[in-house]
């Protein structure tokens, strides 16, 4: 169950630029708020499979090879797809944009760093700082893909009341830029510890 919810979270991943380009070249106005209204929830649900596999896996003891090799990965796809989404959907959007870079060459660093270090006999455990990263991350996400429609003036109908689209276009941006300031600062921690770990390494 825990590798058919990872499994899930790969297809996601595919099917969210698909689903948006689809939507930016064949769907009429009337409908693009409602069918990126639809990648948001995906999204979500992609999110929500996030959780529920890791804790299925320990739960009830699911915990495989390709489980451990495949999670990260379909983590990566589904974040890095999406903010690349956000930044194309909010060019004129500087906090968007330099945020996103950030938190992509964090996650490319840190996937590379744990790659290098496990050879070595070092894991990099998930910090608290991540976890709040993360939350600010997938909720930031979920909250501009919502404002896709009302920032680029797809459609003059709105499904949500205008206060809406403002209050989460603010809170989606504060929150990106806060979920940037974590990936730094995670990133600095898991640095310092792989240089430490590589000294004491050398002196043995």
């Amino acid at each position: 169950m825990a590798n058919i919810l990872t499994f899930f979270r790969i297809i996601v991943s595919l099917c969210i630029p698909i689903g948006y380009w689809l939507i930016n070249n064949f769907s009429a106005d009337f409908y693009k708020e409602t069918f990126l209204l639809l990648l948001a929830i995906l999204f979500i649900l992609a999110s929500i499979s996030d959780f529920l596999d890791g804790f299925i896996a320990r739960k009830y003891d699911q915990e495989t090879n390709i489980g451990k090799i495949l999670d990260p990965i379909a983590d990566k796809l589904l974040v890095i797809i999406s903010l690349i989404i956000l930044i194309l959907s909010f060019e004129e959007n500087l906090i968007i944009f330099f945020s996103s870079i950030l938190i992509i060459f964090r996650e490319i660093l840190i996937s590379g760093l744990r790659e290098i270090t496990k050879s070595s006999g070092l894991i990099l455990d998930v910090t608290k700082l991540s976890k709040w990263k993360t939350a600010a991350q997938l909720a930031s996400i979920i909250l501009l893909f919502i404002n896709i429609s009302n920032y680029n003036n797809l459609y003059p109908e709105l499904i949500f009341p205008l206060w809406f689209y403002e209050f989460s276009y603010l809170t989606g941006n504060v929150l990106i830029l806060i979920a940037s300031l974590l990936s730094i600062l995670s990133a600095y921690k898991y640095i310092i510890g792989t240089i430490n770990f590589m000294k004491e390494k050398d002196k043995m």
